[in-house]
């Protein structure tokens, strides 16, 4: 007799639960949009997006936000309509019973702006994403340019462990600056030395630092953090006498070594 009136009992509160949430529910649905707020996260990195260009996204697909009932807002289109652009890696929205819709937008992080040898002018993000140059703002980060060609070719000579479906997409020179870019601003030392990334008419990858004249052959890809390694040992342990500054090229492309040819003067 106990287990069935505990039965009844939680069967009762269960329902009362489920009337409570559908009353809430429809009362939020009949409830006006008092405010459309935007909040910008730009992942540790420059302003490429503004809340203007993202409350405009919204208008010009015709969606009205304020002063809506909360239950007639096409929140998916919103979604959609704002994860359209392409300086927006993802959107994320909500609304309230106070009438509130709030819309986190999360700006992609552009890491290197690439000049081809076509001369377009394009950022890479950190997942590999090509993203238009901004009118309106601009993001401080290295340089790539030289011998670039952005178009799909066959091989690809890099392979990442954590491949991203945006990386599988680019040519293997972007790839080459993708890879070389990203293994540079993970290092606080390397982001600070290098403000340009070359490639040559022999498509091999040069480094050029803020300071100095110097520039750093690293060649291709293939053991790229233990070249970059021993650049910085090279920097530092150079840095004492200021022997780096009578070289004219820092060639890494030799495991185990570090091959200097001195400026002619």
């Amino acid at each position: 007799m106990r287990r069935i009136l505990n039965l009844i009992l939680k069967t009762v509160l269960v329902a009362g639960i489920l009337v409570l949430f559908i009353f809430a529910n429809k009362k939020q649905d009949q409830t006006t949009c008092q405010e459309f707020v935007i909040e910008l996260d730009y992942n540790g990195g420059d302003a490429l997006v503004s809340r203007i260009h993202v409350r405009q996204l919204v208008t010009d697909a015709g969606i009205k936000v304020k002063g809506e009932k909360l239950g007639e807002i096409p929140m998916a289109q919103i979604h959609k309509a704002i994860e359209a652009s392409p300086f927006v890696k993802k959107a994320n929205l909500t609304m309230d019973v106070n009438g509130k819709v709030k819309a986190l937008v999360i700006q992609r992080s552009p890491l290197v702006r690439v000049i081809d040898s076509k001369g377009a002018h394009f950022y890479l993000d950190y997942d590999g994403k090509r993203v238009p140059i901004s009118h309106e703002y601009s993001a401080r980060v290295v340089v790539a340019n030289g011998k670039i060609e952005s178009e799909a070719q066959e091989a690809h000579e890099i392979t990442p462990r954590q491949k991203t479906e945006e990386y599988k997409k680019l040519s293997r020179d972007l790839q080459k600056v993708y890879v070389t870019s990203k293994n540079l601003k993970n290092d606080e030392f390397l982001s600070a030395l290098i403000e340009q990334v070359h490639l040559n008419q022999s498509g091999e990858l040069e480094l050029i630092p803020k300071i100095g004249e110097q520039i750093i052959l690293l060649g291709d890809t293939t053991h790229i953090k233990e070249k970059l390694e021993k650049l910085k040992i090279f920097y530092t342990m150079g840095n004492r006498n200021e022997a780096w500054a009578s070289y004219r090229v820092i060639n890494l492309k030799y495991r185990d070594q570090v091959v200097c040819k001195k400026s002619i003067k």
